[in-house]
């Protein structure tokens, strides 16, 4: 209303000041109160907008679960650092399993901050402060002079100590870094394969004295499930005793 209130104030002192020179009394009353009009619209105005006048800070807070930023195997948080400070960067998120392709934070604005909880829950919380109106008669009077204005976001990426927290580069690197720790220890792959073959047959002997009568094809769907719950569980296994030199060579990458 108040950009209104400008332009007819304007209209009506260029009327008034250059139109009515009859009367002299009515030409000076009314050109200082649309002049006054005029010069308090500008003012209001400017200090909506510089000021935020009639305005105050509100925040609102989102809390949503994280997932990890690669599609499969270890649970990691990417980021890539921007700027030559090291203090801001973009992190590279997922929050559904299902999804294609990861989101990642804004860089107008944005701040994010990654945390490190004893949860075994990751979770992302989104802090954003806006500029809003602190009643519907400032809205009424300057909403279409200024719309609400954002301030700033801060995002909170809680995550479990189990999880990585990596660089875009160090991401790249991971599966390389695995291949070559992994095939240096040649005794250790000889002893998973030989305990994979114990594990599966323990689990068909078990299964037969269940059911005697079990068929080829059951029995050929038992071993192929027990060894796929043995890899994942060994992988997991071994991937935590490799933990400490794996994070060591990931922090030799740039």
């Amino acid at each position: 209303m108040i950009l209104f209130v400008l332009c007819i104030s304007a209209f009506l002192f260029f009327i008034c000041f250059n139109l009515l020179t009859n009367n002299k009394i009515l030409h000076a009353i009314t050109s200082i109160v649309f002049a006054v009009l005029f010069i308090l619209s500008t003012f209001f105005i400017t200090i909506n907008f510089h000021d935020h006048y009639g305005m105050h800070k509100v925040s609102h807070e989102t809390s949503t679960k994280l997932v990890s930023s690669a599609d499969k195997g270890m649970n990691m948080l990417l980021y890539q650092p921007i700027g030559t400070s090291g203090k801001d960067k973009v992190v590279i998120y997922r929050t559904d399993e299902k999804a294609t392709k990861p989101s990642h934070t804004g860089t107008d604005k944005v701040e994010n901050k990654i945390i490190t909880i004893n949860s075994d829950k990751a979770k992302l919380v989104t802090k954003t402060v806006k500029y809003e109106y602190k009643s519907s008669a400032n809205r009424l009077w300057f909403g279409l002079a200024q719309k609400s204005t954002r301030v700033k976001t801060i995002n909170y990426f809680y995550v479990p100590k189990s999880w990585m927290t990596l660089t875009v580069n160090q991401a790249k690197q991971l599966p390389t870094i695995i291949k070559e720790i992994s095939g240096s220890n040649t005794a250790a792959q000889a002893q998973m394969k030989m305990s994979a073959e114990q594990y599966v047959q323990a689990q068909v002997k078990a299964a037969m004295m269940k059911n005697p009568k079990m068929t080829s094809a059951q029995q050929k769907a038992l071993v192929k499930k027990a060894t796929a719950e043995f890899t994942q569980k060994a992988q997991a296994e071994a991937l935590q005793k490799m933990m400490p030199e794996i994070k060591q060579k990931l922090s030799q990458v740039k």
